[in-house]
């Protein structure tokens, strides 16, 4: 209660995530449906999660809190949000920065940061995880701090290039003793594929698998999140982050925010890399997501330049002007930019044609790549007595069986089944219950029956 702003601020941040939480019906697109899935039900899908694209450091983070349903779930990450906000916090504060409350509101409501922080996703916590080790850097606490650096191998593997930074600098310390902890997450990742696959080199072998993994769509330009920036953080955060380094650079400090710099420019060039369809290097497709990781830097360098302006400005009303302008600023850019989770028309319908397979045909299995088809029946999407993945292994394993087919994910580059439309509908086993069709995408619902026809 010392510092009003500072309660003020986590408050504005929980009260508009909340009103979002509780006005969202459906997921984050693309991944956290079957994210989410996965930790709901991760004793019943231990063989598939030793899969390079479900990371263990996420999945194990949600299993508990997913038991209680998505809602739920959604308030978990809140909650990991604000304990996130609270370390950057701390953090400006341990650097001396003058107005560091400010840092929560630059961080919170980055629309990207805000949009992915109550998902079911690895984006999140691995800022969360970067921000703890950075804490413990700033306290001296090197071991700590590497430790923690290298966990982030098990929630975004792309950012372990920050454990790798954090050697080197204990490196050019001299801090030989904590050089080894640097190979914590790796090993904590080799050794939990070991166990649950009884093979040591599984690891490496989805490590192989998810390198060469094909785009499903074009990747982005060069140039596309230097483009983006301002979307991603927001335009008040990122013209504020443009004074901050001017006055860093005038205070010739911009040693002690060498870090934060590296940080933010080695993330940006690595999703580049991934992402560019130039280098068409893994299936990234430059999702912005992947750079919002480094948000909680970019506010604590915007927070300064944000607390050099407000020291310079001389009046009490001249502060309380600036600040109320910065305020709606980064609120109304953080509102009008996000919106509460919708299902989509197309999740409808996969929704609408589960149901009816469920009433009219309670005894047979449903086969579907569709997550949202899980998700509606509330089973693993691993598979299980009424839900299976639609694989040719499945269609042998059930020969009397409904398949759910979709026109984005029945073959996609992510199971590429070689299970066509045009097969299916050519076998003489199989006959159409229920076909619907949106725009250029065509679903249905079919009824295969391999013994009858024998």
């Amino acid at each position: 209660m010392k510092n009003p702003l500072l309660i003020f601020s986590f408050v504005v941040v929980g009260v508009i995530e909340s009103v979002w939480i509780l006005s969202s019906h459906g997921f984050y697109r693309v991944d956290e449906c079957a994210h989410f899935l996965y930790s709901r039900f991760v004793l019943e899908s231990l063989p598939i999660t030793v899969q390079t694209w479900h990371r263990p450091g996420r999945l194990w983070l949600f299993a508990l809190p997913a038991q209680f349903g998505h809602v739920f779930t959604m308030f978990f990450c809140l909650v990991l949000f604000l304990c996130l906000l609270f370390v950057t916090y701390r953090i400006a504060k341990l650097k001396g920065i003058k107005h560091a409350e400010w840092v929560v509101l630059l961080v919170g409501l980055q629309p990207i940061l805000f949009d992915i922080s109550y998902a079911c996703l690895n984006e999140a916590p691995t800022a969360l995880v970067i921000m703890l080790s950075y804490w413990f850097h700033l306290k001296k606490k090197f071991g700590w701090g590497l430790a923690i650096a290298s966990v982030v191998f098990l929630f975004r593997f792309e950012m372990y290039s920050f454990a790798l930074l954090m050697f080197l600098v204990y490196l050019w310390k001299r801090e030989w003793k904590v050089l080894p902890l640097v190979l914590l997450g790796p090993l904590l990742w080799i050794g939990y594929s070991t166990i649950i696959s009884g093979d040591f080199f599984t690891f490496f072998r989805e490590w192989s698998r998810f390198s060469n993994l094909e785009k499903f769509k074009p990747g982005i330009s060069v140039t596309h999140y230097l483009e983006n920036l301002q979307t991603i953080f927001g335009y008040g955060q990122v013209v504020l982050f443009a004074t901050g380094v001017i006055f860093i650079t005038r205070a010739k400090r911009n040693a002690d925010y060498g870090i934060i710099y590296c940080t933010i420019a080695i993330n940006i060039i690595i999703n580049t890399l991934t992402g560019a369809e130039v280098f068409h290097w893994t299936g990234s497709i430059g999702e912005l997501r992947y750079v919002a990781v480094v948000g909680p830097f970019l506010g604590i360098v915007s927070v300064y330049g944000l607390s050099e302006i407000l020291e310079r400005i001389k009046t009490a009303w001249g502060k309380l002007a600036f600040s109320v302008l910065v305020f709606s600023a980064v609120v109304f850019n953080c509102t009008l930019a996000t919106h509460p989770r919708q299902w989509t028309n197309y999740n409808r319908v996969t929704m609408n044609m589960t149901k009816a397979a469920r009433t009219q045909y309670p005894h047979l299995t449903l086969l579907s790549n569709d997550c949202v088809a899980a998700y509606e029946m509330d089973v693993s999407p691993a598979g299980g007595p009424y839900f299976a993945q639609l694989n040719k292994d499945m269609l042998k394993k059930y020969p009397e069986c409904l398949i759910l087919w979709d026109p984005f994910l029945a073959n996609s580059i992510f199971s590429q089944t070689e299970i066509t439309k045009e097969k299916m509908l050519q076998d003489t086993t199989v006959r159409v219950l229920e076909e619907y069709k949106y725009f250029n995408a065509e679903y249905l619902l079919l009824y295969r029956n391999v013994q009858r026809e024998r």
